[in-house]
């Protein structure tokens, strides 16, 4: 999986690609590599959620231009990290 990190942003590439059963094996490794950013600061649930919004976002062809790569940044302002955990939660059973 191709991705850019930063202190404060981990961006997944083409992350609409990955299915939901890689997702937790993706993060893992890429914290393997870089555990420093403050991402990690985030639940791996909270994580997946986020990303399992693009996806379905995405599969269903709402903003395509931004839900093809996933940005997973830290801090989240409040209303963000509930519209993710609603969407993500909410979406999961639906995606690949």
């Amino acid at each position: 999986m191709k991705y850019r990190i930063s202190p404060t942003d981990l961006q997944l590439k083409a992350s609409f690609k990955v299915k939901k059963e890689a997702f937790e094996r993706e993060l893992a490794k890429i914290r393997e590599e870089h555990p420093e950013s403050l991402v990690w600061k985030r639940s791996v649930g909270s994580l997946k959620r986020e990303w399992a919004a693009h996806n379905a976002l995405h599969a269903l062809g709402i903003f395509r231009s931004r839900t093809g790569d996933v940005d997973l940044n830290w801090p989240q302002p409040w209303y963000i990290r509930l519209g993710y955990a609603i969407l993500g939660t909410l979406a999961w059973p639906f995606i690949n």
